[in-house]
């Protein structure tokens, strides 16, 4: 070998090829139990009441109140009966069924047809007052999950009130009378709501939307009474101002300056009651009755 030529040596690095091991897995499945834990608990809390997140929240702040009883139980407003839980979340057991289904047997079927009957009774008067007949457009009359709900409509050649004030026109004077009259036969609790639209009217911003929402779900309310309403039965009186839109597209409708009056079933009943009644409202959430 003389001394110009080379050697070359080549060095080839082979990489074992790893095998693949199953750490992926066990990451994916820690991964697919996390996820299934989170939708199961939107789940739960998904069907969980006033009663019972109050319950959970006084858990997480002091665990120990279940150690003071073998077995913590929780009274149930609506439905009369305790858990033999600390929280009942519902659909774990078999409840006891009432007439149609009722799943607590609080008569709910009967209920709702007494407000189906309470419909028919208004749209009856309607039917033969020919003054009611003429508004009948501006008259919504529904079972809702909360009662029966009835709502007198603003309409643009008929308002319900004066421009800026709670003065009721004569005519709607008389329709809310009426209903009053209808509504005395029963003995349910009533709610009570004015709304207002997105306009301002008045310059004094001292007075809003607010406060006139406000004073005509009051006037709503005495002309109710002249219909025949015991005053013990009115539950709440409230001023939405523009916050709940008949009309959510167009907030300047005239159709969202309204009165919504609901004879409330029992469960809503209950609901407004349990707030009324909570030690510490700032930290409870309640459904809104609107």
């Amino acid at each position: 070998m003389s001394d110009e030529e080379s050697i070359i040596i080549k060095r080839l690095n082979k990489c074992p090829h790893s095998a693949h091991g199953g750490a992926w897995k066990i990451a994916f499945a820690d991964f697919m139990t996390a996820t299934a834990a989170f939708f199961l608990m939107l789940w739960v809390l998904g069907g969980t009441n006033d009663e019972e997140m109050k319950a959970m929240a006084e858990f997480f702040r002091d665990p120990t109140v279940i150690e003071s009883s073998p077995m913590s139980i929780v009274e149930s407003k609506e439905a009369g009966q305790t858990s033999d839980a600390m929280i009942d979340m519902g659909g774990f057991k078999d409840a006891p069924k009432g007439k149609d289904g009722d799943e607590d047997g609080s008569g709910k079927a009967e209920e709702k047809e007494e407000m189906e009957l309470m419909k028919q009774q208004l749209e009856q008067k309607i039917e033969m007052n020919e003054m009611l007949k003429e508004f009948k457009e501006q008259l919504k009359i529904d079972v809702t999950p909360n009662g029966l709900q009835v709502q007198i409509l603003d309409d643009r050649r008929k308002p319900m009130f004066g421009t800026g004030v709670d003065i009721p026109k004569a005519y709607a004077s008389q329709i809310l009378e009426e209903v009053g009259k209808v509504l005395a036969t029963k003995n349910k609790s009533i709610s009570i709501a004015g709304h207002t639209d997105s306009s301002g009217y008045h310059s004094n911003s001292e007075y809003t939307n607010w406060e006139l929402s406000a004073d005509r779900a009051n006037a709503a309310r005495r002309l109710l009474l002249n219909g025949g309403v015991d005053d013990k039965r009115i539950a709440q009186v409230v001023g939405l101002a523009d916050t709940v839109p008949f009309d959510k597209e167009n907030p300047y409708n005239p159709r969202n300056r309204r009165i919504s009056i609901i004879v409330l079933n029992k469960e809503a009943e209950a609901r407004l009651k349990s707030l009324s009644d909570a030690p510490d409202l700032e930290n409870l959430t309640t459904q809104t009755i609107q």
